[in-house]
């Protein structure tokens, strides 16, 4: 179903029982990327999916917005749910939301999940390319090399060489049908125009699970580390054989590890 949020329609797949578990994706994939994951979840919780603005089945977005406005269109999201609070687990994009939202309006985590993000801006030496990467998207769309180059940021080698068919060659066909326009402003969003977060994670007193791949490039582990480290009480864990896309690269022990994390939050 959509639901209409001030970010428009977000699309949202809600099934299970249980204490609510919300999942926002990373940055060019949508609901599907939490596919291995989402099993084991909802035998035991009420999992709520969210494909973000301009991704998967939610509406285009042809306006600029920031990753604060995420946040609350996901307050808009559990408020049509009547869901009062919730555990949040996000990915790259979906964890810059969730801290955002656990600052913004902490009655509604009841936990924290946040897997391959950042607290910080981009790095400056890496905007160039992002920049002339995007420039090449919001013409062209996602043309050829530039999809080899973004498959490469986003998974780990030895994913790229044996699970082309079940995990890249989706995301692949997925980033190539996204609406260039969309893809612009959500890039803008989530990496050129991130902001500072580090300053302000000292205030989250939700429960914290921080994930990262041992290949992860695009969000690497000093930036897990230091969440970890600045968030209380958090708890950092390293994923062997995973790049930026845990959940898709490691889907076993992520599901392992959010289980553990969301068994363990207070009641």
């Amino acid at each position: 179903m959509r639901i209409d949020t001030s970010l428009g329609g977000l699309y949202v797949d809600a099934h299970g029982e249980g204490e609510p578990v919300v999942l926002w994706h990373s940055l060019l994939c949508d609901g599907g990327m939490w596919r291995l994951v989402e099993p084991a979840l909802a035998e035991r919780y009420r999992v709520i999916s969210i494909d973000g603005p301009g991704h998967g089945r939610s509406a285009p977005i042809h306006a600029p917005f920031t990753l604060e406005d995420c946040a609350d269109a996901a307050v808009e999201v559990l408020d049509a749910l009547e869901v009062d609070r919730a555990h949040w687990v996000g990915l790259s994009w979906g964890g810059m939301t969730g801290m955002r939202l656990a600052l913004a309006h902490p009655e509604r985590v009841r936990s924290l999940s946040l897997l391959d993000t950042s607290a910080a801006p981009e790095v400056l030496r890496k905007v160039p390319s992002y920049l002339v990467m995007t420039a090449i998207a919001r013409r062209f769309g996602a043309i050829g090399f530039l999809i080899d180059r973004i498959e490469r940021i986003m998974f780990h080698p030895q994913t790229l060489a044996s699970a082309r068919a079940e995990v890249v060659t989706p995301f692949r066909e997925h980033l190539a049908a996204m609406d260039p326009a969309s893809t612009g402003h959500c890039v803008d969003a989530v990496i050129l125009k991130r902001g500072e977060l580090r300053d302000q994670l000292w205030r989250i007193d939700s429960p914290t699970l921080v994930v990262v791949g041992d290949r992860d490039i695009a969000t690497p582990l000093p930036r897990a580390r230091e969440i970890a480290e600045k968030i209380p009480g958090a708890r950092l864990e390293i994923v062997a054989g995973a790049g930026h896309l845990s959940a898709l690269e490691q889907p076993a022990r992520i599901a392992e590890l959010l289980l553990d994390h969301l068994a363990s939050a207070p009641a």
